[in-house]
């Protein structure tokens, strides 16, 4: 008697995990993208106008790869999706620890703690597994 054990076939962006986190990945870039036109008080040290408009630039893409993987099931376009909330993240960091306003403060937290949900939901798989004796 053969013991073959298999994985089911992941289920990308019609999973409603993965939609959540999706929508969750575009509100974050929605927002990402929207304090790129901040003119406001940024506090004692403003941050270099090249990472704001790079940061603004990453949460455009993650808005629309977010949109493309909810049409198309594919790992390759949900990969890109998390790189740029990871860089994301990673990018508003400075926005934490800066002396500056507490909304700066605020909103870079709310970025970073939006995006790493948004990252497990995506590459979540399903861990089903199959077994098929014969």
């Amino acid at each position: 008697m053969t013991t073959v054990t298999t994985t089911a076939p992941p289920t990308t962006a019609t999973s409603s995990r993965v939609r959540a986190g999706l929508a969750l990945g575009a509100v974050v870039g929605a927002i990402n993208f929207a304090f790129s036109f901040y003119t406001g008080d940024w506090g004692p040290e403003e941050p270099p106008f090249a990472l704001v408009v790079l940061q603004g630039l990453i949460g455009l893409v993650s808005v629309v790869i977010a949109f493309l993987a909810w049409q198309a099931a594919s790992r390759k376009i949900l990969r890109i999706n998390a790189g740029a909330l990871i860089v994301n993240a990673v990018g508003v960091v400075p926005g934490v620890l800066m002396e500056g306003p507490a909304f700066i403060r605020i909103a870079s937290a709310a970025l970073i703690l939006g995006s790493v949900p948004a990252v497990i939901l995506i590459m979540r798989r399903d861990r089903n597994s199959v077994s098929l004796d014969d």
